[in-house]
């Protein structure tokens, strides 16, 4: 393994562990999805005002592709909404289960974006959530809104995922 390649799992570790530690938060934080996605929203933005080599680059790039960033950042964000708001009306493992429907969902949406055919493949190996999420929460009614949001959630991923795909393939 290159050094190159064993600085790339490192920082894939990273992420995952920050993704994985992102719920925890959620979980732990007491202020509703929408205030929560604003502060991390707002940290951000303000963390970006300290990146002047990124304002230099964003010159560059024409407004209309502004825009479709902008437009896959809002969905990012209803993303994240419904992520913290399928935590906090049923818990992390609910929000964490109903997220690996990503894959589900990216099989449909991605034909879509790029006049593909349908990899049924990809349809089964996704659909084998389902019955998971079924067999876990259908004893008990009331994660009935955290499945919903947690969906809602993986479905946002999906296609804020799928439209970035796009973007780096056009650049």
């Amino acid at each position: 393994m290159t050094a190159e390649q064993k600085r790339a799992y490192l920082i894939l570790h990273i992420c995952v562990f920050i993704w994985g530690f992102t719920a925890i938060l959620g979980n732990v934080i007491s202020l509703k999805e929408t205030i929560l996605v604003w502060y991390r929203m707002g940290i951000t933005a303000a963390s970006l005002l300290f990146l002047p080599a990124l304002w230099k680059n964003i010159k560059n790039i024409p407004r209309k592709e502004i825009l479709k960033i902008a437009g896959i950042g809002i969905i990012v964000m209803f993303h994240w909404i419904a992520f913290y708001g399928s935590i906090q009306y049923a818990n992390v493992s609910v929000s964490l289960t109903c997220l690996a429907t990503i894959t589900l969902f990216t099989s449909f949406i991605e034909p879509l974006f790029f006049k593909s055919k349908i990899k049924y493949w990809e349809v089964i190996s996704g659909a084998f959530i389902i019955p998971g999420i079924y067999i876990i929460f259908y004893f008990t009614g009331e994660f009935q809104t955290g499945i919903i949001l947690g969906l809602l959630s993986a479905l946002f991923a999906a296609l804020f995922s799928v439209l970035n795909k796009k973007m780096i393939a056009k650049h």
